[in-house]
């Protein structure tokens, strides 16, 4: 690479170098800076004293690619404004030492006797009762972001159509006020062919995405053309509270509305549901004359998508309310995703912003040894900085609703992503500094407005250095005790007290194997059957670190007092283990439902698509045998005897 070149991609932003997880030194190849250079706006092909002067325009004077962030954060009116990234909320007692406990949940898991076979809203208020009825201050939830409706099989909540948007899946329809009013929808939901149907999806053990995707927008059509009929008058205060909503949501849920509306336009036209990037020329522009006429075609069908999101959004904050009524706390503690799918609305909508042709990922480590692409396109940083970082202020408005509690999955992306140009191996990808004292000011700003703690999933390939920063942001730290061990030395567990306190302690994750089958090598066997071992050796080699771990988690139980009667007991190791998670300093901790009752299939293996049901699998136990399940009961004693009180010691 040029000298002028390499002085353009450091100054953009570019890191010259980095090393990856298996201890290889990965030097920054002259087509990625050239690729990753044109993704964030220069021309990297012009002369180099050219190259020069586009380097000397970055230097001294804020780059939004991180060399030197931009200080302040955006006032409402969106200038910058404060001076340095301030503190993320948290609540007082927390910081005074208080510590408490909360239950995580796949959502679209929930079971019970009412739902159209995915857990809805309605769900996700019984189980938050639940919760609190034994001591929780909180539920963790999935990503609630939309979907892609035209493709309801892509199940993955971290890989959506809009982040902003709500997943309408999990509307209950039977609670929409509307419903009650149309005669024809509950004639529909009635006929006996229809319950049938809707049995059949509530009895299978995984949730059939599609089937429930149509019996839903069945409905809901016609509950959506009685409300227009019944509440056609300009003076309806539901039609005011629907136009009120849609004002209020601007730009982002027009383009998302529109976008879904083409989508499903042409999917009921038969043609392939093909990246927005392929379509005809004048539907990938949404200012074109073509999406002007459409507009007009398809405007029942864009209000619908419209009054889905007014629907969703009424019905989480329901939610959310009777959570906090039914004595939990903090309510809800909701996930924002790292990115959105590359064919997604977020990324039609809103086309400057995108950085076109890269996908982030990470570096090779030894689970991928080409490095992972994730199919997200990132945020181009220099747009960001020019629109003093409101996209982003809006992104975590949108999903601190309802939330006492907001994990930002994978945190370090306010320092650094890796971006992986088209056509590239993850091995080819480089790492772009982002504009984090900006970004980290906007967050605490945005958390103390909503009242809403932060967590930073701080997993894989951490920043020397991004921890003690997030810290004095007043971010919680991510720790998940399976992975919290003594690298350097033995490898053995961290015992309680090395865990600090401004953090969220669990056991495990959703992307990890259950308790029961990494305690059982369910998940070893499982990833064999789907060919994803290089070759007997390598399952052999995991095999015989499993049994290490095994008898590391058993020495640290040892010594904690909490050893299992019998060590092959998944109930009895699953339960010590929530004691010693329970007995460390850390603000929440935080277990996952599927531990509590015993799953033996995980929600997901990272690396899989379709070769396992991944995000489709249910609980085995409905909301009603939750709720007296002796299991709950049981943890709940755990966390209270460990000091994890629901309500602040006076």
């Amino acid at each position: 690479m040029n000298a002028a070149l390499a002085r353009l991609a450091a100054a953009a932003g570019i890191e010259p170098e980095y090393w990856d997880a298996l201890g290889t030194r990965r030097e920054l190849a002259e087509p990625t800076a050239r690729a990753v250079l044109r993704a964030l706006g220069f021309d990297p092909d012009r002369a180099a004293d050219d190259l020069d002067a586009q380097a000397l325009s970055l230097a001294g004077s804020p780059s939004p690619a991180g060399a030197a962030s931009p200080a302040g954060s955006p006032s409402p009116a969106g200038s910058l404004a404060t001076p340095a990234p301030g503190h993320c909320f948290i609540p007082e007692s927390f910081a005074a030492g208080r510590r408490a406990w909360g239950i995580a949940v796949q959502l679209y898991s929930l079971r019970s006797a009412r739902n159209w076979g995915i857990g809805d809203f309605t769900d996700l208020a019984r189980i938050a009762v639940i919760a609190a009825g034994h001591g929780a201050v909180l539920v963790g939830l999935n990503p609630l972001h939309a979907r892609h409706l035209s493709r309801p099989d892509e199940a993955s909540p971290y890989s959506p159509s809009s982040r902003i948007c709500i997943d309408p899946m999990y509307i209950d329809v039977e609670a929409v006020p509307d419903f009650g009013e149309c005669d024809a929808a509950v004639a529909m939901a009635a006929a006996p062919a229809f319950r049938a149907r809707l049995q059949t999806l509530r009895d299978a053990p995984l949730v059939d995405h599609r089937s429930v995707c149509e019996v839903k927008l069945q409905v809901l059509r016609t509950v959506f053309a009685s409300f227009r009929a019944t509440h056609a008058h300009a003076d309806d205060s539901r039609r005011r509270d629907l136009a009120a909503f849609v004002l209020a949501q601007g730009e982002p849920l027009a383009r998302f509305a529109e976008f879904e509306a083409l989508r499903l336009s042409r999917a009921a036209d038969g043609l392939p549901a093909l990246d927005w990037q392929a379509w005809p020329d004048g539907w990938r522009d949404p200012d074109s004359a073509a999406l002007a006429r459409f507009r007009l075609e398809a405007a029942d069908e864009i209000a619908f998508q419209m009054y889905l999101q007014w629907e969703a959004a009424r019905q989480l904050d329901d939610a959310a309310a009777a959570a906090r009524a039914g004595g939990l706390e903090l309510a809800l503690y909701r996930d924002l995703a790292v990115g959105a799918a590359r064919d997604s609305a977020e990324a039609w909508g809103d086309q400057e912003l995108i950085a076109t042709r890269i996908s982030v990922g990470a570096p090779p480590d030894q689970f991928s040894r080409s490095g992972q692409n994730w199919g997200l396109p990132p945020w181009n940083p220099r747009v960001l900085a020019a629109r003093d970082y409101r996209p982003f202020a809006a992104l975590l408005a949108a999903n601190m609703a309802g939330a006492g509690a907001l994990r930002i999955d994978h945190v370090m992306a306010l320092m650094r992503l890796f971006w992986i140009p088209d056509g590239m191996a993850g091995s080819e990808g480089a790492y772009v500094r982002q504009p984090f004292d900006a970004l980290a000011a906007v967050l605490a700003e945005e958390s103390r407005r909503h009242r809403c703690m932060i967590i930073g999933e701080d997993l894989g390939s951490v920043p020397d250095g991004l921890r003690e920063r997030l810290h004095g942001l007043g971010l919680l730290s991510y720790r998940v005790l399976l992975f919290e061990r003594h690298w350097e030395s033995d490898g053995r567990f961290r015992l309680p007290g090395e865990y600090p306190q401004q953090a969220l302690a669990t056991v495990a994750t959703h992307d990890m194997p259950t308790i029961a089958d990494f305690w059982r090598f369910g998940d070893i066997a499982r990833r064999a059957a789907l060919g994803l071992f290089q070759d007997d050796a390598a399952r052999e080699q995991e095999i015989a670190r499993r049994h290490d771990e095994r008898w590391k988690v058993l020495a640290l139980l040892h010594d904690l007092g909490l050893a299992p009667a019998d060590p092959e007991d998944t109930q009895q190791i699953a339960e010590a283990l929530h004691a010693a998670v329970a007995r460390t300093p850390s603000m929440l901790a935080v277990v996952q439902l599927d531990d509590v009752l015993g799953e033996t299939e995980p929600a997901n293996i990272p690396g899989t698509n379709r070769e396992y049901p991944n995000w489709r699998r249910k609980l085995s136990r409905t909301l009603d045998e939750i709720a007296c399940d002796p299991r709950l009961e049981r943890l709940a004693s755990i966390m209270e005897d460990a000091g994890r009180r629901a309500k602040p010691e006076k």
